[in-house]
């Protein structure tokens, strides 16, 4: 069995399925968190025909083998949200050279969906199976873990060189108080992407979607040549919070937002919050998403999309590898069929169409992991690694000198309009912390259900973070 094979068959490194195997077949049976009679079924029924089909996987995890001992061994855990398969290769060929360097120290990758990963991580860091490292998209719910104390101080492990090889702006956003705790690894800008043949065969030109009324009257093309103007992942609720937060930050603009995170002007229920969720609920009123978007989770969405299905979709760039390989034939649209355009600006409005929503995805380190989990840190985030995330069309990494080795026309095109904005937000649900960013995203649902009414919305949005204000 080739090592490709092995990481094709688990997912992990070679020294993770030792470990693994080797405590299934010999007896751990709190990996498995169930009674000793299972776990022998288990083993019988699943485990020895694997080992039958892949020898090697025996021999990694045979008592006589010299390398089976972990005692001494020194493990880095890594929670992360990622299944591109590509991305997965990279950091997997990293961890194998630095093991093959630090033969003490294993590096293990865990896997949680996005939505499974939020609601799981704060149990998980309260406990003794606490990740070294996890992801982050800092902001409120980042400073929150910070004053629960599950977050390490890497202040001085990262100052000099390393620090000052990303981008400052970046490195902020996992500081609270001068003090770093963890660091970014790339930024994701949400944008409209658009299929350009359902827009041709619904008379809309997207080059000409300026303004919101703009946008609106493309949704009234759409419906009346059947098509469905626009995707989206109701079920998992975030995607829809993007539209009011958009409309918030075009008609506020920064320094609004600012102050309505103060509580200036009935903070979340003042007048330009209020119209925000006006204008969100018009859109909804058209009808304008696919049916059973309520239930859909983003992954199908994406694919939906990617399935040349509708119109628009409103998402991040990560939408160009998950859409594609969401789609019925892993391929979804080629780059000829598709085209983008910034969230449109509001009449009036204070925000810029540059004005940025984006996802800055990064790692945050948890208060006990040991010292090799930053010395890792600097190779999974070093220059290296990340112009070849770079480099496969999987990121616009936030380490200086990068940008140049990206290759997808999107990306490369995304990563200029990034050096241009004069303002880059992350998402409310993130920046809100975790309670009022639940209310939020409660709210983008329940206004594009015909639940609630806009007024209703900001103001419970306001109450939450009265109360919860970080």
């Amino acid at each position: 069995m080739t090592k490709q094979e092995i990481l094709d068959y688990y997912g992990r490194s070679v020294y993770e399925i030792r470990l693994d195997l080797a405590m299934r077949l010999f007896g751990a049976v709190a990996c498995f968190r169930r009674p000793w009679c299972p776990l022998l079924v288990h083993v019988t029924v699943y485990i020895i025909p694997q080992i039958m089909k892949y020898p090697l996987l025996f021999s990694l995890a045979s008592p006589e083998s010299p390398s089976s001992s972990v005692s001494t061994e020194t493990v880095v855990t890594i929670l992360h949200i990622h299944h591109i398969r590509k991305t997965l290769e990279v950091w997997q060929s990293a961890a194998l050279e630095y093991e093959k360097a630090n033969p003490s120290v294993r590096i293990q990758f865990d896997y949680l969906e996005n939505e499974e990963f939020k609601a799981k991580l704060p149990t998980l860091l309260q406990s003794n199976d606490r990740p070294s490292i996890f992801h982050s998209w800092g902001g409120g719910v980042m400073l929150e873990q910070i004053q629960a104390g599950f977050c390490q101080d890497i202040t001085n492990a990262i100052a000099g060189d390393f620090k000052d090889s990303f981008y400052p702006a970046a490195v902020q956003i996992f500081m609270s108080e001068g003090k770093s705790y963890g660091l970014p690894s790339d930024v994701g800008p949400t944008v409209f992407w658009y299929n350009k043949e359902l827009c041709d065969r619904a008379g809309v030109d997207p080059s000409g979607i300026k303004s919101w009324e703009d946008l609106l009257d493309a949704v009234k093309k759409c419906k009346a040549a059947g098509v469905t103007p626009i995707a989206v992942g109701g079920g998992e609720k975030w995607p829809l919070h993007f539209y009011p937060t958009l409309l918030m930050m075009r008609i506020l603009g920064k320094d609004g937002m600012a102050s309505a995170c103060k509580g200036d002007d009935n903070g979340f229920a003042g007048p330009g919050v209020v119209k925000a969720w006006k204008m969100y609920k018009e859109l909804c009123d058209l009808d304008p998403f696919q049916e059973g978007f309520q239930s859909q989770k983003y992954s199908e969405t994406a694919g939906f999309f990617h399935d040349g299905k509708a119109a628009f979709h409103f998402m991040g760039i990560w939408d160009l590898n998950v859409g594609r390989m969401g789609a019925a034939d892993k391929q979804g649209l080629p780059d000829a069929k598709l085209g983008w355009f910034f969230f449109p600006e509001v009449q009036s409005g204070k925000g810029k169409a540059n004005d940025i929503l984006a996802n800055v995805n990064g790692w945050l380190v948890s208060k006990d992991a040991p010292k090799v989990a930053i010395d890792f840190m600097k190779v999974l985030l070093g220059k290296d690694v990340q112009a070849k995330l770079a480099a496969e069309g999987l990121c616009i990494p936030m380490v200086k000198g990068t940008a140049d080795a990206i290759q997808n026309p999107f990306l490369k095109a995304l990563a200029t309009e990034m050096n241009n904005s004069g303002w880059i937000a992350i998402t409310m649900d993130q920046l809100l912390g975790r309670e009022t960013g639940r209310v939020f995203n409660d709210e983008a649902v329940a206004i594009a259900v015909g639940a609630e009414s806009p007024e209703q919305a900001a103001q419970a949005i306001e109450d939450s973070w009265s109360e919860n204000r970080i």
